[in-house]
């Protein structure tokens, strides 16, 4: 796993999505309870940014068909939604938010 470097921490407000785009993936990280959460943005039903959904509590709402994933897990909690999104490790050290990334396997051949 690697750890990339997103923004100061303070930069990701209490109780809403805030989009990132990291080492080329798009990432929602939120603050619930002054605790900080990255799972991948994109919902696992209809593409649709999770990042401009509505959090209520430890959800995310899918601004498009309304499908619900619990934030810490990834897990999908309400329907439409089915399957879960990636879930990525966060730290903050010295004041900016990190998150690992999954390193993708090269093929041997």
């Amino acid at each position: 796993m690697e750890y990339f470097a997103v923004c100061p921490e303070q930069e990701i407000p209490e109780g809403q999505g805030t989009l990132r785009q990291v080492a080329g993936e798009r990432l929602a990280f939120f603050r619930i309870n002054g605790e900080l959460f990255c799972i991948d943005d994109t919902c696992t039903h209809a593409l649709a940014s999770l990042s401009a959904g509505q959090v209520g509590g430890r959800t995310v709402t899918c601004p498009l068909h309304g499908g619900q994933f619990d934030i810490p897990t990834g897990k999908p909690v309400r329907l439409p939604v089915t399957a879960p999104v990636a879930t990525h490790p966060v730290e903050i050290r010295g004041g900016q938010l990190f998150v690992g990334l999954e390193e993708e396997a090269e093929d041997d051949y």
